[in-house]
């Protein structure tokens, strides 16, 4: 029976034991310039009997008592840890002309003190991420910002700073990345631009002005030395989002058909006299996205004179639109939606164009004679 009960209790203070080195080999935010610090105490016997206990020092201690020692202490070193995380998992959907357009970016401190961080934002070129089209287009660094967010978890106006100043241990903070001061009207429909926020550890209270600086080896018990333990041992990390361009993606056609010349051909010439009708299509392919407020100008060709009611007596002609003709007789004052202004053009209002939707095409259709 006392052999099970000895080597039950030995078994115990294993385990207790074996809990105890676990918990301090795992161990990862103990804060950077701690003071680890302990002696050891020693009791023996001479001749049976007890004598004081001595204590341990760093340079060996001989003098019996307690408080005769001195601890053996090291420094916590400083363990530079980050992440870069895109919070939302998606491509952010923008449209030409948008202001303030924002990528969301979750910087961490994983680490063990207080770090700054230098950002710094790049476009990337034809990568694909686990989201969204590959990167085909560019919005031009010009157009993009690094923002830090003041608090709030939103992008405001409060969204000033440009670095991390200080972030403390197991703390983050959101960083936007934004098109500004709008995504570039150059910009069409299936455009994608990838974008990667990198972080890179800087000195607190810097504003990520200077970068730290990993100690050299030496394991100095004095000192608290800098060692950088992110994925690329480097004190940087990153991670990539994406602007994904919606909009209405109109596809512009013009095309002449000679109607007819002054001698009657079986196949029409283009000859002084000649009547010609061009047919303008405009086709929205975006399957998504309308196009609104759509209207036209186009100059009359030079030599050429506007023929006038060719289409049920008015002199343009719309499929799709929200009226089937009107006129272009300029003393209207252009009162039908439709026109030749002071530059010769003929113009088509967004009266009679209206909004193209998607999938869907409209036509408009003049004729012209020959000078």
């Amino acid at each position: 029976m006392s052999i099970r009960t000895s080597y039950g209790l030995r078994a115990a203070l294993v385990a207790v034991a074996a809990l105890g080195w676990w918990t301090g080999a795992n161990a990862q935010n103990t804060l950077a310039g701690t003071t680890i610090a302990n002696r050891a105490s020693v009791g023996y016997s001479v001749g049976g009997l007890a004598q004081a206990p001595i204590e341990s020092s760093p340079t060996g201690n001989v003098t019996p008592g307690v408080g005769a020692g001195v601890d053996t202490s090291f420094l916590v070193d400083n363990r530079v840890d980050l992440s870069v995380s895109e919070i939302s998992g998606s491509a952010t959907v923008v449209t030409p002309g948008m202001v303030g357009q924002v990528l969301a970016f979750t910087v961490a401190n994983s680490g063990n003190a207080p770090e700054g961080y230098q950002l710094t934002v790049t476009e990337e070129v034809g990568t694909t991420l686990g989201f969204g089209g590959t990167d085909n287009a560019d919005f031009g660094l010009v157009n993009l910002a690094v923002r830090v967010d003041d608090g709030d978890a939103v992008y405001d106006a409060g969204d000033v700073a440009t670095a991390i100043d200080t972030l403390n241990p197991s703390q983050s903070i959101t960083v936007f990345v934004l098109a500004t001061p709008l995504v570039p009207l150059a910009q069409i429909n299936g455009n994608f631009v990838n974008v990667n926020l990198q972080a890179r550890a800087a000195v607190p209270g810097t504003n990520g002005g200077t970068l730290k600086v990993a100690s050299p080896a030496g394991n100095l018990p004095t000192v608290v030395e800098i060692m950088f333990v992110d994925a690329g041992n480097d004190a940087t990390e990153n991670d990539s989002d994406q602007f994904a361009v919606v909009s209405a993606g109109l596809r512009i056609t013009k095309a002449e058909t000679i109607l007819d010349d002054p001698f009657g051909t079986a196949i029409p010439r283009a000859l002084p006299g000649s009547n010609v009708e061009y047919l303008i299509t405009l086709q929205n392919t975006s399957t998504t996205t309308p196009a609104d407020l759509v209207s036209l100008s186009d100059p009359v060709p030079a030599n050429t004179a506007v023929r006038l009611a060719q289409y049920a007596g008015d002199d343009v002609a719309i499929t799709g639109g929200t009226v089937a003709t009107c006129t272009a007789d300029p003393l209207d004052g252009d009162a039908d939606g439709c026109g030749i202004n002071g530059l010769g053009a003929l113009t088509v209002s967004t009266g009679v164009l209206g909004n193209i939707a998607a999938n869907a095409t409209v036509t408009v259709r003049f004729q012209v004679t020959i000078l």
